[in-house]
């Protein structure tokens, strides 16, 4: 028993920044039984991107493209291996030390800084990807929606099926519909022109749920200021941009220049009335990076060797490596994909091993490219199998090959079984357009339906409103005394209702006080 305890306490410790493609596949083979592995990152799970653009217009489920780290990578469930759900702010080199804060729930509000710590370490991934790039444009950090996580992905679903609702209001005007179904999607690349696809072929099959009529109103442009599908040749180019055109989806070639609440500017001099902008066009440069005191590259990324190793005046810093979005060389640019980030993690894990074994590292890392593919739509797809094969395919038989390629990767039976449900569900019963609400929603609705009510009392001087600012009168109508009796109403003022709401009580103060303040209202004038 000693002799275990003291075996795991001098094993070196790797620690792996992030639960990303590379993070997580890095985890994956590094072996728990030569070292002790700790992963820090503020979600416990690792997203399937290419399908998070099916999230958004409900094709499937945010859970079926989510894989729990502990199911990656078993090892974090026993100590000394863990997981650490912290926000890492910055990292010294010369001290080996990685610098963290804890994220947790404080009087009820979640995800706040709880305390700072620091984890040691002999071996260091940094594998924490990057944010979207906004070029420093007026109103994108605030206005726009990224597509990289899943809330961000559900913050989508929920805006869209919001402007829906929204829009079938009787009281909204046929212009302000079309302004709320008018999407706008800046960026012209795979994760753009799909999630504009799912979005286009969702109004056309799937409005009908909550009303045919607004249909006409529903619209999806795609801005772009080079081309669209531009990693694609250009035969595959003009098949993707023939089924967005059949689809309904319209592109321009220009570039953005503004972002607002309601409208999207273009450097063409138009303004684009809009209820939804999704953001789509690369990564760029984290604070975390910013402050990494060592080498980056033009783009402001991690500066990385050959062996992915991080490099500080131009040399390796021993024992830290970086990969996925957040590193990059000068010298030999790669693409910002998932296929790229998996293949680094995957190399930096085993070379990881021959280090812990006491072995040099063995051959640099090369990429080389199996493909390309997008969807485009639940129909249709295009597909690169690259220089190796030399084969192109579009239409529907691309898209098994799209789906078929994307089930393999899928690392667990559980994420297997969720898409392929969830995708025969949308094909049978369509995609799910529900919203479900927060408790800040459903706390906002009760006090508005408070507030509504008191406007009406004043309005109509109910027997009830003037009982409710007088308590001390004798007067009881028969609405209240039936009421109190089946238990809908409280028999003395102050008492809570059952039913109220949203399941929550209005207390009899908060009305005493809603009708106090109806009673200093101005009578609504006749005319």
């Amino acid at each position: 028993m000693l002799r275990s305890t003291l075996r795991r306490l001098t094993k070196p410790n790797v620690v792996v920044l992030g639960t990303g493609w590379a993070g997580c596949y890095a985890a994956l083979h590094v072996d728990p039984n030569l070292c002790n592995i700790h992963v820090i990152s503020t979600r416990n799970h690792m997203v399937f991107t290419p399908l998070l653009p099916q999230t958004t217009t409900g094709t499937l489920e945010f859970r079926s493209v989510c894989e729990p780290i502990t199911n990656i990578q078993p090892a974090l469930a026993k100590p000394p291996h863990r997981f650490l759900r912290s926000v890492i702010y910055d990292v010294d080199f010369d001290e080996k030390q990685v610098k963290c804060v804890g994220v947790g729930v404080v009087g009820g509000s979640e995800n706040v800084p709880v305390n700072t710590f620091s984890v040691p370490y002999d071996y260091l991934i940094m594998a924490y990807g990057a944010r979207p790039n906004t070029f420093n444009i007026p109103g994108v950090e605030e206005k726009a929606f990224f597509l990289r996580e899943v809330n961000e992905a559900r913050g989508i679903r929920k805006r869209l099926v919001q402007n829906i609702m929204t829009a079938n209001l009787p009281t909204t005007s046929i212009a302000e519909a079309k302004r709320l179904l008018h999407t706008v999607v800046v960026g012209g690349g795979p994760t753009g022109i799909e999630f504009a696809a799912n979005l286009a072929e969702f109004f056309r099959e799937d409005i009908k749920n909550v009303n045919t009529s607004l249909l006409p109103y529903c619209k999806v442009t795609v801005l772009e200021a080079g081309e669209v599908l531009g990693s694609f040749d250009t035969a595959l180019r003009r098949y993707g941009q023939l089924r967005l055109n059949q689809l309904g989806v319209e592109i321009r070639k220009t570039a953005v220049v503004g972002v607002t609440d309601e409208e999207v500017f273009t450097k063409s001099g138009e303004v684009l009335p809009t209820g939804l902008v999704v953001w789509s066009t690369g990564v760029g440069s984290g604070p975390v990076t910013k402050a990494l005191k060592c080498d980056k590259t033009n783009r402001g990324r991690i500066s990385i060797d050959d062996h992915l190793r991080v490099l500080r005046d131009g040399k390796p810093i021993p024992n830290v490596f970086a990969a996925g979005d957040c590193a990059a060389s000068n010298e030999r640019p790669l693409p910002t994909l998932a296929a790229v980030a998996s293949r680094q993690g995957r190399y930096i894990g085993k070379e990881m091993n021959n280090l812990l074994k006491g072995k040099q590292m063995s051959r640099p890392f090369v990429y080389r490219s199996l493909g390309s593919m997008a969807s485009i739509g639940n129909r249709s797809a295009i597909v690169s199998l690259g220089d190796k094969f030399k084969f192109d395919l579009n239409g529907c038989a691309a898209l098994w090959v799209w789906k078929s390629a994307y089930l393999t990767i899928l690392g667990s039976i559980r994420s297997k079984l969720y898409v392929i449900v969830n995708w025969a569900g949308s094909q049978i019963f369509g995609r799910d357009i529900t919203y479900i609400g927060d408790l800040a929603e459903d706390r906002m609705y009760s006090a508005l339906a408070v507030e509504e009510v008191s406007k009406e009392m004043s309005r109509k001087k109910t027997p009830e409103m003037l009982h409710a600012v007088n308590p001390e009168s004798n007067y009881t109508s028969s609405v209240e005394k039936e009421g109190a009796n089946k238990g809908f109403l409280p028999r003395k003022l102050g008492e809570s209702t059952p039913l109220a709401p949203h399941g929550q009580a209005i207390e009899g103060s908060q009305v005493a006080h809603a009708a106090a303040a109806a009673t200093s209202a101005e009578p609504e004038k006749k005319m």
